[in-house]
């Protein structure tokens, strides 16, 4: 059980530069816990103490923010070997600032705090990972305040192709969520994006098929957000 747990773990950027020995050798002394969730299953509340780091060994979350009124946006999915819980687990409040939600069946690994703190201890590796993931998460939340600032949806889905563009280096991003998804991570209706999608192909923007959206014209795309 545990090797097979050891070799999901090399897939997470929180094991960057360990093989499997050196994840072994880390968790000697470590007490961890694993547990399974089925999909929907709410994982934490907002508002829930975290007392534990979690990573994702198989399966996928998504982080929703819930308002009064009802209305769910999906700020960022996790995928496997991602982290839950890190930005937060070491901080004067550390609560779930978000919900955390089951996007399907899934398992992930429970680290008690004091535990965590012992391995930055004992690894300087595993320290430089942990804190870069920290740093990447507070970079992420503050170009995530921005996105959700933009008044429109076309400001929102331009903004999401340059960040594409630059990650993927091609004019031909894949995106890895249905327009379902897409709709409810910008916070906003699917006809609504389908509608606003059909303008930009219209005025020469983009083209799109399938899982594919193709920029036809960057500068244009670029002028869209003053840039």
């Amino acid at each position: 059980m545990m090797e097979s747990i050891y070799k999901e773990l090399e897939s997470s950027q929180l094991f960057i530069g360990f093989n499997h020995e050196g994840i072994k050798e880390l968790f000697k002394s470590v007490h961890y816990r694993t547990k399974n969730y089925s999909k929907n299953e709410i994982i934490a509340y907002e508002g829930d103490e975290i007392k534990e780091l979690g990573i994702i060994l198989s399966g996928e979350v998504y982080v929703e923010k819930v308002y009064v009124t009802g209305k769910v946006i999906k700020v960022k999915k996790l995928t496997k070997g991602e982290l839950v819980g890190h930005a937060s687990v070491f901080s004067d409040y550390n609560y779930y600032p978000c919900t955390i939600v089951a996007k399907n069946d899934l398992q992930i690994l429970y680290i008690p705090q004091d535990k965590i703190t012992d391995i930055c201890l004992s690894s300087r590796q595993f320290l430089i990972n942990f804190i870069r993931l920290i740093s990447n998460q507070t970079v992420y939340l503050s170009n995530k305040l921005k996105f959700i600032s933009y008044d429109t949806i076309r400001k929102k889905i331009v903004d999401y192709l340059l960040k594409e563009y630059k990650k993927q280096k091609t004019c031909k991003v894949i995106v890895s969520f249905s327009r379902k998804e897409m709709a409810e991570v910008f916070g906003v209706t699917r006809p609504a994006l389908s509608n606003e999608m059909i303008n930009m192909k219209n005025d020469g923007l983009i083209e799109y098929r399938d899982n594919i959206i193709e920029i036809k014209d960057l500068e244009l795309l670029k002028i869209e957000l003053g840039k």
